[in-house]
């Protein structure tokens, strides 16, 4: 073990080596941890798809807005995450009578249920870009884990007629089933098994 000194006075005092690294590991505990990059969701571009099998026949497919969400990524520290709150009073079918029906107590209540909330953090990585997420869904007061893999996963600099901005974003999907969220009725016409992409697109904050 080597032995620290310091000169005082001409002569030399021995140090204990404890001592003799402590500013520089005060120096280093001082340092601020470096922070990722924070991302705000992005609500013209951020929607919920879900489709749904019909009388075993073919899928009826809607989407929800979002209402907010933010997100944040490191692509060092292989961390992601991301908060999505949807609007279940914008779900749009298509079809009109359908959508009332949805909006109504029987389904998502909108009236006094209107958010409806998703939670994730990226928990599988490829080339420094998730590839899977674990979250949670909750729709009517109850939360569910969900697991979403992600189709595609991407990061870069777009260019918007005259606006730059460097942009994260994809497709996540997952499949639930629908009576776990008390959403059970018509279960003799309808799956109970409900496809899920929530496409994401967030602009880091400067």
């Amino acid at each position: 073990m080597g032995i620290s000194t310091r000169r005082v006075s001409g002569k030399r005092r021995w140090m204990p080596p404890a001592l003799a690294i402590m500013p520089l590991a005060l120096a280093t505990m001082s340092m601020p941890a470096l922070a990722a990059d924070r991302y705000r969701v992005d609500q013209d571009h951020t929607f919920a798809h879900f489709a749904v099998l019909h009388t075993g026949v073919s899928s009826v497919r809607g989407r929800m807005a979002v209402a907010k969400g933010s997100a944040s990524f490191d692509a060092e520290k292989q961390s992601a995450e991301v908060t999505v709150e949807l609007d279940a009073g914008s779900l749009d079918t298509g079809v009109k009578r359908l959508d009332a029906l949805l909006a109504s107590e029987m389904f998502f209540d909108a009236g006094k249920s209107r958010t409806v909330r998703f939670t994730g953090r990226g928990a599988k990585f490829k080339d420094g870009l998730p590839t899977e997420f674990d979250g949670e869904l909750t729709i009517k007061g109850v939360t569910k884990p969900v697991k979403l893999a992600a189709d595609r996963f991407v990061c870069q600099q777009v260019k918007i007629l005259v606006l730059e901005r460097f942009v994260c974003g994809g497709d996540l999907r997952t499949t639930v089933k629908r009576s776990d969220f008390g959403l059970d009725k018509y279960s003799d016409m309808v799956a109970d098994e409900v496809r899920i992409t929530i496409s994401v697109e967030a602009v880091r904050e400067e």
